[in-house]
């Protein structure tokens, strides 16, 4: 892969869940800063979920249900160990990571 096509692959493309998934999290009353044009393996998104003790922020990759992390995503998330990257595939991990983050904020 050589040209604009290898600049693009390492700029990640959106997954065709991504519009969706986005959604889902806005239903939520989350905010969602979309980084999927980053590269590098940085993850799709950063979401803010509101919880009653306050704003929790979480690096969330977004993949197919059939979809696997890059080798740059792996590496993406060894070098940033301690911080939370999350995989939703489905608007139901939505649901449940939005879930889970309130219910460990109370």
């Amino acid at each position: 892969m050589t040209g604009r096509s290898a600049m693009l692959a390492a700029q990640g493309a959106r997954d065709a869940n991504h519009a969706a998934i986005v959604e889902r999290y806005e239903a939520y009353f989350c905010k969602v800063l979309d980084l999927h044009s980053v590269g590098g393996g940085c993850p799709d998104t950063l979401v803010r979920i509101t919880t009653r003790a306050g704003h929790v922020l979480q690096l969330v990759e977004i993949k197919t249900e059939d979809g696997s992390l890059s080798a740059s995503q792996e590496r993406f998330r060894d070098e940033w160990a301690g911080q939370v990257c999350v995989t939703v595939r489905t608007v139901q991990d939505v649901d449940a990571h939005v879930e889970r983050v309130r219910r460990a904020a109370r």
